[in-house]
């Protein structure tokens, strides 16, 4: 079973990713299709401010966005 943390977290660690694979620096052999793809995600995935309303409309499925130094 799935806690509204633990979803959450997939939802932040799930950017992160997509932002790896986006980014050249960090993976420089990425074919240029999946860059595309990860680019076309990023566009409309949702931003912390966003994860946050989700949280506070549905506790129940979402946990809070943990501070980030």
């Amino acid at each position: 079973m799935t806690i509204p943390f633990e979803r959450t977290r997939a939802i932040i660690e799930t950017k992160s990713f997509l932002q790896e694979l986006h980014d050249p620096k960090l993976m420089p052999r990425m074919p240029a299709a999946v860059r595309e793809i990860a680019r076309k995600l990023l566009r409309h995935y949702p931003r912390y401010p966003e994860i946050e309303l989700a949280h506070q409309a549905l506790p129940n499925l979402y946990g809070p966005v943990p501070p980030f130094s």
